[in-house]
């Protein structure tokens, strides 16, 4: 049974758009579990669907970088495929992730980053 459960999970998981809030909270639900662990933000499911000035906001806040900090200006000026594709390997790349020098903070809070929309 178990087993179905996870598999059901996943299917739905893969259904869930940016404004599927209550669908988000019944699968937490029903299945003891959190979207985040089936879930994770790439370019397809949610990067691409946001604006660029959000994904900028986003890199700062998961980085701590303040807005002239010259990671975040070199960010900015990506186009929004691009800033999309780095905040994927952010979420899904352990070399990028130390490339960055992640703190266990930072790292932490990436690994449970939800958008505000599954609050």
């Amino acid at each position: 049974m178990e087993h179905i459960t996870d598999e059901l999970t996943r299917h739905l998981a893969a259904l869930l758009t940016v404004d599927d809030e209550k669908l988000s909270g019944l699968i937490d639900k029903t299945v003891e579990t959190s979207v985040r662990e089936v879930w994770m933000p790439n370019a397809e499911n949610f990067f691409s669907r946001v604006g660029g000035p959000y994904l900028n906001v986003l890199w700062r806040d998961l980085l701590d970088l303040a807005e002239d900090h010259p990671t975040a200006t070199t960010f900015a000026k990506l186009k929004k495929g691009e800033k999309a594709a780095k905040l994927e390997a952010l979420f899904a790349d352990e070399a990028v992730r130390s490339a960055l020098s992640l703190t266990e903070k930072q790292a932490a809070r990436i690994d449970v980053w939800l958008p505000e929309c599954f609050d």
